[in-house]
Formats: C-alpha cells, structure tokens, sequence
C-alpha cells in the first residue's frame, strides 16, 4: 500500500470512529449536565428537586 492510501483510511477510520464515539456519548452529557444543573438550582433557590430538574431540562435543551 501506498501512503495516500494508508493516510486516507486513516481519516476514514477516524472519521467513523468519532461519530461512533459523539452518538455514544451525547445522551451521557446531556444528562451528567441536566443533573449538575439541578443540584445547583436546588440548593441555592432552595426549590423542590423535580421542580429543579424541570427547569434544567427545558434550559440546556434550548
């Protein structure tokens, strides 16, 4: 194989790999996030936790 070749599958591989990876993970994020975000909200508004999340929910997915 030439180098073209070798490099070209590479970034094909990686490519896929990376989207792969960004469909895996994304679902993760966003609720890692949604919950930070509701801990925070209930603590310093002192609000109830599913009002909280709610809230969060409607923020982050704007």
């Amino acid at each position: 194989m030439n180098k073209k070749y070798k490099l070209w599958l590479f970034f094909g591989a990686a490519v896929i790999f990376l989207y792969l990876s960004v469909e895996k993970y994304e679902d993760f994020s966003l609720q890692k996030s949604i919950s930070s975000c509701t801990i925070a909200k209930s603590k310093l508004k002192n609000i109830d936790p599913k009002e909280a999340r709610l809230i969060c929910e409607k923020e982050i997915k704007n």
